[in-house]
């Protein structure tokens, strides 16, 4: 067996699959601002240096010991491969969460007509996102048809749409997110506006806030993006929540920026050591 041989097809193989993975993370990274004239965000912005990091691993090389310069190149290059492999194996390891908070993590089937429910149920809680005028954004609209569907197969749940105005905006998302739902079916008596969030965490917590003087069950059915559905669960867990997801359609030109972004989301969360989130009752 020539293992020289098989040495050189794996080294050939590896280099061709860090030379598509860098190209799609560039695409993933420029593509939506071109097509869609988005600003960059820490998302995209995470993308397109990960991937001209990696093409320059590729295709940039030294050799240790040919000279002073190919020396540098040589060890500099090995020190950015060792921080993007740990790189990709950190985003790996929070991508499985992300994916096990939003699709397998959701609310337990409605009870059979006829027995008692209570105490059983949830509120729905449905996150903020951008709004143009008095029309929902793309994952915005995703998001309540995401919750007017949960809401229709779960008729005992209220809403609280929650999402204040942003500085961009003319009116608070949370009034847009309920003109929608009733357009779409769902009685105005199911949905209660939280109007002052304007993150997150805030979503939640001034949410809890809506759901405790209104008597409604604590549990969160908490209807965002699959991107979102694992940071939005820790923000309820940290304050002292039982939680589920209700993940909304992808959409896919954006999917790569905001899966991104959230992974450095859980990052922040979870390195930043005075990261409060006590209880409010």
């Amino acid at each position: 067996m020539d293992f020289s041989r098989i040495k050189k097809c794996l080294v050939k193989l590896s280099r061709l699959l860090c030379i598509f993975f860098a190209s799609v993370c560039m695409a993933a990274g420029i593509l939506p601002t071109v097509l869609l004239r988005r600003g960059l965000n820490a998302g995209n912005s995470a993308l397109i240096l990960y991937s001209a990091f990696l093409f320059a691993v590729v295709f940039i090389k030294g050799r240790r010991g040919q000279s002073k310069i190919m020396s540098v190149v040589y060890w500099a290059r090995l020190c950015i491969s060792c921080l993007l492999a740990v790189c990709f194996l950190t985003a790996s390891v929070i991508s499985a969460f992300m994916i096990k908070y939003a699709y397998f993590n959701e609310p337990p089937a409605p009870p059979a007509s006829g027995t008692d429910a209570s105490g059983s149920s949830g509120t729905v809680v449905v996150l903020g996102c951008h709004v143009y005028g008095d029309r929902p954004s793309r994952l915005l609209k995703g998001r309540l048809d995401a919750a007017v569907r949960f809401m229709d197969s779960h008729e005992d749940t209220v809403a609280v749409v929650s999402g204040g105005r942003g500085a961009d905006e003319t009116v608070a998302e949370a009034y847009v997110m309920k003109q929608y739902m009733l357009e779409n079916g769902i009685d105005e008596s199911r949905v209660i506006v939280e109007d002052r969030s304007v993150s997150t965490d805030e979503n939640i917590r001034f949410s809890a806030d809506i759901i405790h003087e209104n008597g409604l069950p604590d549990t969160f059915y908490i209807v965002t993006d699959a991107f979102h559905s694992y940071r939005s669960y820790l923000f309820a867990k940290k304050n002292g929540y039982e939680a589920y997801n209700v993940s909304a359609d992808v959409y896919w030109p954006l999917i790569g920026e905001y899966w991104v972004r959230d992974i450095l989301g859980v990052l922040h969360m979870t390195l930043t050591p005075d990261w409060d989130l006590s209880p409010r009752r």
